[in-house]
């Protein structure tokens, strides 16, 4: 609903001066037919209620009110909107439409279109013989109604494709994109609907709506998971094998898994030491062992699916709509990860605990039958619609204690409800609520059916079956609605198997329309280019360590003596921290705190006057290193102090030096041909000096070496990148590579060692050989 006409504005916005343009307007647009989302607070009844008001307004003050009916049909043939004002000619059948309850009458566009509309009969129960020994209590001989009717529909969607069965107002051939298969509710019927395309290779987009932990392609994930937490879980290995992943069969898991001695792992792993069919999967299921524990979900499930190719043959096995599930599924591990401490265990118990509902868009343009509700289908449209689940009545669902009594006889006006209590149904005015209830309930069926037979534009096919042993078919329901308001007006005839319908059809008498082109048709979907389905490339991430008191330390020779920079790949990766500290660690964690506090003293006592610089480390001490004996904290003042009274450290730690640089640089390689080097670390200290600038970096060994030669590897790697990246800062001030010193500031011993050049230009050519 709106207000205001174009172009005027309305009388509160006019100018003193100004008179008024005109009357307002008014334009409202709806259709009450088409009002199906009750359970959303939608209430057709209003929309007549304003249409009333505004026209005892207008009419008031002498205005002019007109209600236009819009009538005529752009989308549907002549058959299938006779068929839908046949079956609404009775407002007192079918109430619910209109307010007026006034008959449906439509106009038609497309005159001269050929059009189908057909009744099926329905399906009926019949009664199940025994199931034989041994075979699933579910699987019984005889199909249940919901199947035939279901392998009907799909049988006469695959002649229709196979044949290239013509839609005559189009002049082409059905596609598959062109059926639209419309339920009342997903279940028992849209599953069974989607498994018979699948098993005659009909492309179908699947349902609407999905429960992430009921989707084949996340159960089989899930199985992953609950295998890789507890290997002893025979059942997940064994979903595992047959599933997508790795396509085993039934065959293949006899061949091993009966009468095993142990775990159908340890038999598994067995049985691929001599058989090339188990191999791979043995193979496959130990590396994502190695890599469960380490590595959060969605990275792990990532590679899974990526790299190791899970999300093509799960898409490849199940169909395309697979991949909406798993998609959500990585949505899910991410969003995990990023709110939680990342572990499978936690993001299997988490999703789990929690029921997922995604709505999947079928305006795809994919060449896939649709299968879906009606209330889903509401602005959507197809050339052929099938209404398969036609048979149950108005949807009433479990009654709900609260009774509103608003409207009845007993309350009239205003609002007022009961708490209806058991043997209280029968009473007169919790009676009359229920009766109101129901009757709102069969007008909205009648308005739902009203949107599901407009669906179509070309064909309509309705069927039906009875779920119902004892009791038949529902009252109200869709099938016994059409059957009544069709009874002669539908010829009977036989399909292409021989089986009865009754028909109203129209042959094409005007030249056939494309209707702007079709796009699944334009669709053409390109081969891939080779690199798709290649693994990309590794980057190169080479970054310098910005904590090598962390790292094994190794000394480097001349070229070519002793261990060098060349034997550096596992010396410049911190070690994995064990489960439980052992003596030596203790120790080790007491002298990284050691330097830990004396870096801190060495980087903000330099900014205080001489007399109070012991005070301040007193206390500084004694608040951060209570883990230390008094004597280890009296030792670290000391030496600290030692080194801020030496004068050899007083143009370090003097107003031209600062502390605690940070930097972040990429280095190209020196011949320009290897992956840069990303350098990001922290200077402990940035001197400038009169002829250049002097990196130091704090060092709190126990034992400084003897000389620069005999430092830790990764001490002079760290250097010599540092070096690099201050070297760049500084080329554009005139100050070359040769003009920036570096030395180790060695605090236990308080004594400055500055590092050759020499050495430096040695350790920086062999930065590119280290694999970080």
């Amino acid at each position: 609903m709106g207000g205001g006409s174009p172009g005027r504005r309305p009388d509160r916005w006019r100018a003193a001066d100004e008179q008024p343009v005109g009357p307002r307007t008014v334009f409202a647009v709806g259709d009450e037919k088409q009002s199906i989302y009750s359970f959303q607070g939608a209430a057709p009844e209003m929309f007549a209620e304003a249409g009333r008001t505004f026209k005892e307004r207008a009419e008031a003050v002498s205005r002019r009110f007109e209600r236009v009916p819009l009538t005529l049909s752009f989308r549907t043939v002549s058959p299938l909107l006779t068929a839908v004002d046949h079956v609404f000619a009775n407002p007192s059948a079918t109430p619910g439409l209109t307010s007026a309850q006034e008959a449906v009458r439509h106009l038609v566009l497309r005159q001269g279109a050929a059009g189908i509309f057909e009744l099926w009969d329905r399906e009926p129960v019949e009664a199940a013989e025994p199931a034989p020994a041994f075979e699933p209590l579910e699987e019984t001989t005889t199909a249940s109604p919901v199947r035939r009717l279901a392998e009907r529909i799909a049988a006469q969607v695959g002649e229709w494709l196979e044949k290239g069965e013509r839609l005559a107002a189009e002049d082409r051939p059905i596609r598959a994109s062109d059926i639209l298969v419309l339920v009342r509710k997903r279940t028992p019927f849209a599953p069974e609907m989607v498994r018979a395309f699948k098993r005659r290779g009909i492309a179908v987009a699947g349902a609407d709506r999905i429960v992430l932990g009921d989707h084949i392609a996340v159960q089989d994930l899930m199985s992953v998971a609950d295998f890789l937490l507890l290997p002893e879980d025979d059942l997940a290995l064994a979903n595992i094998l047959k599933s997508p992943l790795f396509g085993l069969d039934d065959e293949d898991l006899l061949a091993f898994a009966p009468d095993r001695p142990g775990l159908l792992w340890s038999v598994l792993l067995k049985a691929a030491e001599g058989d090339e069919r188990f191999r791979p999967a043995a193979e496959q299921l130990k590396k994502w062992r190695s890599q469960a524990d380490f590595s959060p979900p969605f990275e792990f499930f990532a590679n899974l699916l990526d790299r190791d190719g899970g999300r093509a043959r799960l898409i490849g096995r199940l169909g395309a709509d697979a991949g909406d599930a798993i998609d959500e599924f990585m949505n899910l591990a991410l969003n995990y990860d990023e709110q939680a401490p990342p572990s499978l265990q936690g993001f299997v118990t988490w999703l789990a605990e929690t029921r997922r509902e995604i709505k999947r868009d079928m305006e795809h343009g994919r060449d896939e039958v649709r299968v879906m509700t009606v209330h889903g289908s509401k602005g959507l449209e197809a050339p052929i619609v099938f209404l398969p689940d036609t048979c149950s009545g108005a949807a009433s669902g479990q009654r709900d204690p609260l009774t509103e009594l608003t409207g009845t006889a007993i309350v009239p006006e205003g609002e007022a409800f009961a708490w209806a209590i058991k043997g209280t149904s029968k009473s007169g005015p919790i009676k009359a609520a229920r009766d109101r209830e129901s009757a709102l309930a069969q007008e909205e069926h009648n308005r739902l059916l009203y949107v599901a037979m407009t669906r179509a534009r070309d064909r309509l096919y309705v069927g039906g079956f009875n779920n119902r042993t004892k009791k038949g078919m529902a009252d109200g329901s869709w099938y016994d609605t059409i059957e009544r308001g069709l009874e002669g007006v539908l010829s009977e005839a036989q399909d292409g198997a021989g089986q009865r319908v009754r028909r109203l059809s129209s042959e094409q008498t005007v030249p056939a329309s494309s209707r702007g082109g079709d796009v699944t048709a334009a669709i053409q979907p390109a081969p891939l280019p080779d690199w798709a389905g290649r693994p990309a490339p590794r980057e190169a991430n080479l970054t310098i360590p910005i904590a090598p008191s962390r790292i094994e330390p190794a000394p480097v020779g001349e070229e070519g003596e002793g261990p060098g920079l060349s034997d550096l790949r596992d010396k410049v990766r911190p070690p994995l921290e064990p489960a439980s500290r052992s003596p030596l660690a203790l120790s080790r964690e007491q002298s990284i705190q050691r330097g830990t506090l004396t870096h801190a003293l060495l980087e903000h006592l330099p900014d205080l006057p001489p007399d109070q610089r012991a005070p301040a480390a007193r206390r500084f001490l004694d608040a951060r290193g209570r883990g230390l004996d008094e004597d280890v904290r009296g030792d670290i003042e000391a030496k600290v102090l030692a080194v801020l009274d030496d004068p050899q450290f007083a143009e370090a730690f003097g107003p031209a030096s600062r502390a605690e640089v940070s930097i972040a640089a990429v280095v190209p390689s020196p011949d320009g041909k290897g992956p840069p080097l990303k350098v990001n670390g922290q200077i402990d200290r940035l001197v400038r000096t009169e002829t250049g600038v002097m990196i130091i970096d704090f060092k709190s060994n126990r034992r400084p070496p003897a000389t620069p030669e005999d430092a830790p590897a990764a001490y002079l790697l760290q250097l010599a990148a540092y070096r690099m990246v201050v070297g760049q800062i500084y080329r554009p001030a005139g100050i070359s590579l040769d003009n920036i010193s570096a030395a180790f500031l060695w605090t236990d011993a308080a004594t400055l060692m500055p590092v050759p050049t020499d050495l430096l230009d040695r350790v920086q050519t062999r930065l590119w050989e280290v694999p970080l």
